[in-house]
């Protein structure tokens, strides 16, 4: 009997084999890849420390160090003393930065980010913590926890704001009544601006009519004044002469009494009292002469003084 085989199917089986040879080296290259990234096949070492409850804990949580994922979170239980014990696993090269004075702490990668382990680095002074030892855990607030701090100090406050609103919304409050009165002055110095306008047109007519009054009173003035100095001065001239006349006849008379009686001063020392009353006489009619205005024809006129006397 004759086997007919097709071509397509020769070596099928060596095929398979060969597909499925991929296929699981291929699993076998994710698998690696994989444990590679999540750090399976990197040597690590544990540390313990305890909190006092297991909020926001929980198994694969990532253990950071400066920000950097160092590890995870491998096991959690309650102890006998309702404590609550917790174990790390961190990568065994970063032993060199985690050293006796490292604390632990539970953190939030931002407001409502993830829960994270936080370690921080310890001083190079100080001994590594060995595999199986325990850590320092430091409690740090949830998010509870500062809400109700932030409520006990916002309480007051709400209070207070509570308290104000209620003193400006009260009718019969202080502020109510002061805007009350402020809305009537605005009112009172809006009647009191259009009086005043009105003052101030009126003051100004007032003003303008004062101002052509003075102009005119001034004008006046400045023509009476203009008329009476000419007067006085035209007055003034006339009167010019007789007194240059006057003033003359006195010089003259003056000059000859001079002349007369020099020349007989040696000879008139005996009579001195009748030269003194001959010269009172004389200034008394040239001081008449002066005041009276003399005569016309330049002569003196002696009109005799209560004062004159003869031995």
């Amino acid at each position: 009997m004759i086997k007919e085989e097709d071509p397509r199917f020769k070596h099928l089986e060596r095929k398979i084999g060969l597909f499925l040879l991929a296929a699981v080296a291929g699993i076998a290259l994710v698998v690696a890849l994989v444990g590679i990234q999540r750090g399976l096949f990197t040597k690590k070492y544990t540390l313990h420390f305890t909190a006092d409850r297991g909020t926001g804990f929980s198994k694969g949580m990532p253990v950071k160090l400066s920000g950097f994922r160092i590890g995870r979170l491998t096991d959690l239980s309650l102890n006998e003393h309702a404590m609550v014990d917790i174990t790390i696993e961190v990568e065994q090269k970063y032993a060199k930065w985690i050293r006796s004075d490292s604390k632990a702490k539970q953190v939030k990668e931002g407001l409502v980010g993830d829960g994270v382990i936080e370690v921080s680095v310890g001083s190079p002074e100080k001994p590594e913590i060995k595999d199986g030892e325990s850590i320092a855990f430091v409690k740090t607030k949830g998010l509870d926890q500062i809400v109700e701090e932030l409520s006990d100090k916002v309480r007051p406050v709400l209070v207070e704001v509570r308290d104000i609103i209620g003193y400006i919304n009260d009718p019969d409050g202080d502020l109510k009544k002061a805007i009350r009165n402020m809305e009537l002055l605005t009112r009172n110095l809006h009647q009191t601006r259009e009086r005043a306008d009105i003052l101030l047109i009126n003051a100004t007519q007032r003003l303008e009519a004062i101002s052509q009054r003075s102009f005119t009173l001034l004008d006046n003035a400045n023509h009476k004044l203009d008329r009476l100095n000419i007067d006085r001065l035209n007055t003034s001239l006339e009167k010019l002469p007789p007194l240059l006349d006057n003033v003359n006849a006195v010089s003259v008379s003056t000059r000859q009494l001079a002349d007369k009686t020099f020349p007989l001063l040696p000879g008139l020392l005996s009579r001195t009292e009748e030269l003194l009353f001959s010269t009172d006489r004389l200034m008394n009619s040239l001081n008449n002469s002066w005041l009276l205005g003399g005569g016309t024809d330049g002569q003196q006129r002696r009109q005799p003084g209560v004062g004159d006397s003869h031995d």
